[in-house]
């Protein structure tokens, strides 16, 4: 049986780009807001798959990351590699979101 796929992607679409806050994005170069995403990175425990500077079993610091998609990683979880890393739009802000993305994005490599 086949089945049209078209309405399921164009709702993804649409989901994703809503979970994303598309206003009010801060200075994720901000000294203090990197400082302050780290305290939540350790506090809630990132660093126990992520290594407390990120380069653990999951190393966020050996690529290149999207804002976008570190937020949105963060907010809603993600499954890779038989790996699943939970969801924290329940229990961080968007700030709170935004200052671990900050962090992240600082280990990671930034695009040239």
């Amino acid at each position: 049986m086949m089945y049209n796929l078209v309405p399921i992607a164009i709702a993804c679409i649409f989901l994703g780009d809503a979970a994303y806050p598309q206003e009010n994005v801060p200075d994720l170069k901000d000294p203090t807001m990197i400082a302050a995403g780290h305290d939540l990175f350790l506090q809630k425990q990132c660093s126990r798959c992520h290594g407390e500077d990120g380069k653990g079993g999951v190393n966020l610091a050996r690529r290149a990351l999207d804002p976008k998609d570190v937020f949105q990683s963060i907010a809603d979880g993600r499954m890779g590699s038989g790996l699943r890393m939970p969801a924290s739009r329940d229990v961080l802000s968007d700030e709170e979101i935004w200052k671990a993305t900050a962090y992240v994005m600082s280990i990671s490599q930034q695009p040239k």
